[in-house]
């Protein structure tokens, strides 16, 4: 279980550190250096242009943001068919060349583009990634003087990365010249191997992208970022899994890059982990014509659901799953595991009360799908007494299925159980500035302070004991299980000790 994200939020959330302006702590820096590539333009039959620049994982799937200058050539308009992705190894190497990508989406008006990793390199699909990537940041909160830091293959000294940092110098309009916020000025030293690469603020969130550096009288030099403003119209649309940090908080919201209209959620909370789902299926225009009636039980390790579909005398094994790499949410079932029946519906087919679909059918793993027909889903969660909208996504209580990613709120009280000392009442009582939830831990009769949150895919309570140590549950999405999710347990000396195992740990909300 990953610790590193609890130990970054010890001082933030409880307070108990020395304020005042800091360097980006350790930990971050990590997973930026991670997430910064460097990118080499080839030609149709792979080959190298010669020119390179620097890029930024925005989302766990594989997809990069930089400049189109870096991939493409915005007075003609032809972007490389191919761009060589090399990775960070050993920050005092240079980057290795791990994965090709294409470009997905570009506008060179922006001088900003989206590239999509699509193979290995040796040109083979990469399926389902999950890259180290940066958290995306709100470039207008800016204000001339903040601190901005730089990552990326400046080119002065070799290939190896390079950091920097600075300030905002000052803000204009698209031709350098006029009012506006169009580009941001900065004093970060950058070289010409920095276009494309990732500029951020003091959380280490990603707020604008290094483009250029001009000269000026006295020579004097100047830098030039596109805010992460400017971007949206690339990213919203085109990268699925991004994530957004909130203003002055390391609390994170996952956002997708669709709509899903009306009350609906996008992916839907129940194809991504809530069990025990019932509910129906309706089939039009096809030979498997009717209405399956659906009852999935099984929470599988991928996140699917896994139960029966039956229509008359019928029974089959059914699925239901959400498909990152597409974007679609699959309901299918099968006599035989081998042929299936498939109802697939992508965003555009998500309202309040339904998802309509096509129908397809499939006559093995291997084998292409043929369009079969339409369908409808209704599906609902069954909890312990109640249900809940498969479209709501609202948390459940009194014993139900745990919602992932949970839903927090004030006046919620929860049961922390560690194998080391035994278990805990946690009741929240109210939002702190850093996104999580204040309360308190009672155990007999110790009490204690302790902060619930859930960030970067990690839900985790921290408990500060009367000695100021810390006992911490951590716990991911792989440890839930009906109304409960199992994780694993540190103690901590103070706020900077990285902790030592304590055994395993159980949060349950009541």
């Amino acid at each position: 279980m990953r610790n590193i994200g609890v130990l970054a939020w010890l001082c933030g959330l409880l307070l108990w550190c020395w304020g005042g302006a800091q360097a980006l702590p350790k930990d971050i820096r990590e997973r930026i250096i991670q997430a910064t590539v460097m990118l080499l333009p080839t030609d149709q039959n792979g080959d190298l242009d010669g020119s390179r620049g620097s890029g930024s994982i925005i989302s766990p799937q594989g997809y990069i943001l930089t400049n189109y200058h870096v991939v493409g050539d915005p007075e003609t308009r032809v972007l490389s068919p191919w761009i060589q992705v090399r990775t960070i190894r050993f920050v005092d190497r240079e980057p290795e060349f791990t994965y090709w990508g294409k470009v997905v989406a570009g506008d060179p008006n922006l001088d900003l583009a989206i590239v999509q990793i699509v193979e290995d390199k040796d040109e083979k699909p990469v399926g389902r990634l999950n890259l180290p990537s940066v958290e995306l940041g709100d470039s207008n909160s800016l204000i001339i003087g903040d601190d901005i830091f730089v990552f990326g293959f400046q080119g002065t000294g070799g290939y190896t990365i390079s950091f920097s940092r600075g300030s905002v110098g000052g803000f204009t309009g698209d031709d350098l010249e006029s009012s506006g916020r169009q580009w941001i000025k900065h004093d970060a030293q950058t070289g010409p191997g920095n276009s494309g690469g990732g500029v951020y603020d003091e959380s280490g969130a990603l707020i604008g992208v290094h483009s250029a550096g001009l000269a000026g009288g006295g020579n004097s030099r100047t830098a030039f970022m596109r805010p992460l403003a400017v971007a949206w119209g690339l990213v919203t649309p085109n990268v699925t899994g991004f994530v957004v940090k909130k203003s002055g908080s390391a609390a994170v919201t996952a956002t997708t890059n669709v709509s899903s209209g009306a009350a609906g959620l996008w992916p839907p909370t129940l194809a991504t982990g809530r069990n025990s789902v019932a509910g129906t299926v309706r089939v039009t225009g096809s030979a498997g014509a009717g209405t399956w009636t659906l009852d999935l039980t099984e929470l599988l390790k991928d996140g699917g659901l896994k139960g029966t579909a039956r229509s008359g005398s019928q029974s089959q094994t059914a699925f239901f799953y959400y498909d990152e790499d597409d974007n679609e949410v699959w309901v299918e079932w099968t006599r035989d595991g081998k042929a299936f029946t498939s109802c697939i519906v992508e965003p555009g087919g998500v309202s309040s009360s339904d998802w309509k679909g096509a129908v397809y059918a499939f006559k093995d793993l291997e084998s292409d799908g043929t369009r079969a027909g339409d369908c409808v889903v209704s599906l609902k969660a069954k909890t312990a007494g109640t249900s809940a909208s498969a479209t709501t996504g609202a948390a459940s209580a009194g014993g139900a299925a745990l919602a992932w990613p949970p839903s927090l709120k004030a006046g919620q009280t929860w049961t922390a159980t560690f194998t080391s000392v035994g278990t805990y009442n946690v009741a929240l009582s109210k939002a702190n500035s850093e996104g999580g939830f204040d309360g308190t831990a009672t155990r007999g009769s110790e009490s204690s302070s302790a902060i619930l949150d859930y960030a970067d895919g990690e839900l985790f309570l921290i408990v500060q004991r009367s000695d100021k140590t810390f006992l911490v549950c951590s716990t991911e999405r792989a440890g839930l299980s009906g109304a409960t999710v199992r994780g694993s347990a540190t103690t901590h000396k103070n706020a900077d000790d990285k902790g030592t195992g304590a055994g395993t740990c159980t949060l349950g909300l009541k």
